[in-house]
């Protein structure tokens, strides 16, 4: 019976994978249209609290307060958020996104969304996300822990369709803290057009565990989707290098199409320099049938890392 190229991948790179015994993570290159670069400072997580740790009315505290702080603090009956209509729903979340705290920014906002339905919490994303050009992203984590809370699904689902990265990214998140196998799984049953989208930000902030990396690699270098292949599987597979050199190796090298194939070794080597060189010279020395002009650019790359093959490897 024939088996399909992809079917002989998809094995090689499944016995690569198990005689690897950890995982570990890799930066891409700058040019990676995965690289942490792509997002800007103040879209990534900050520490905040994740509870209220301290009471915004606490006594002493009126001196540092905003006026906006002030007429929130007037509002004290949290239990009726749920019943506010939505205009006025939106106009209260407007007033905690003007809080020069952070922190007590974050609190409101979440002790406000804690009282809230899931129609009410999508409303009040609309205000937040609106204004994320003037860094309320505060209020958009907390809402989105809120949504995780009550439905991981449709948070990430609507996140995904609105392609809103500075709501993806904390509902993912979220949900990583809440259930760590949920968001990949779900993520990995989209459509194969919106799971680069899907996974991305699980790789991009590192939310995986070496399990769930095995199983992405896997499931990128099978794909049917051309970007899952292309940009997926040689971020996911630069991961493993770190602590699974020989795994990762293995997962590059046995896929059959050859520019990929050299992208992605390119990755893994420029990792391999920096956490384990002598595991990507001991791979080279054993590789009799590869072209010249590749060998040399690996040697290249693993013995300066930032010599430029990495991107000749990218194009």
């Amino acid at each position: 019976m024939a088996v399909s190229p992809k079917f002989r991948t998809l094995l090689a790179t499944v016995a690569g994978l198990c005689g690897g015994v950890a995982l570990g993570t890799l930066l891409p290159s700058a040019d990676s249209p995965l690289s942490d670069d792509a997002l800007s400072a103040k879209n990534r997580p900050t520490a905040l609290p994740q509870d209220a740790l301290s009471d915004p009315a606490a006594p002493g505290a009126d001196s540092k307060r905003s006026a906006a702080e002030k007429s929130l603090l007037e509002f004290k009956d949290f239990s009726s958020v749920g019943k506010l209509p939505p205009e006025k729903l939106i106009a209260l979340f407007a007033k905690v996104s003007n809080l020069r705290s952070e922190t007590r920014k974050y609190i409101l906002a979440y002790r406000l969304a804690s009282q809230m339905e899931l129609g009410q919490i999508e409303s009040a994303l609309q205000s937040a996300l609106q204004d994320l050009n003037d860094g309320d992203y505060v209020t958009t984590r907390a809402l989105a822990r809120r949504w995780v809370e009550l439905d991981p699904k449709a948070a990430a689902a609507k996140a995904l369709e609105t392609k809103q990265q500075h709501l993806m990214l904390p509902v993912m998140e979220s949900w990583s803290r809440m259930e760590p196998a949920g968001p990949l799984t779900w993520a990995l049953q989209q459509d194969p057009s919106a799971r680069p989208d899907a996974v991305r930000p699980l790789l991009m902030n590192r939310l995986l565990d070496q399990t769930q990396l095995q199983k992405l690699v896997l499931n990128a270098g099978a794909s049917d989707s051309d970007e899952m292949r292309r940009q997926i599987f040689p971020f996911a597979t630069s991961r493993l290098s770190e602590t699974n050199p020989q795994g990762a190796l293995h997962a590059a090298s046995s896929i059959e199409d050859t520019e990929l194939r050299q992208r992605t070794l390119v990755m893994v080597m420029a990792r391999l320099a920096q956490s384990s060189p002598e595991a990507g010279k001991t791979w080279l020395a054993a590789q009799q049938n590869l072209p010249p002009e590749q060998r040399q650019q690996l040697e290249q790359v693993l013995a300066n890392p930032r010599s430029g093959g990495g991107r000749r490897g990218g194009q």
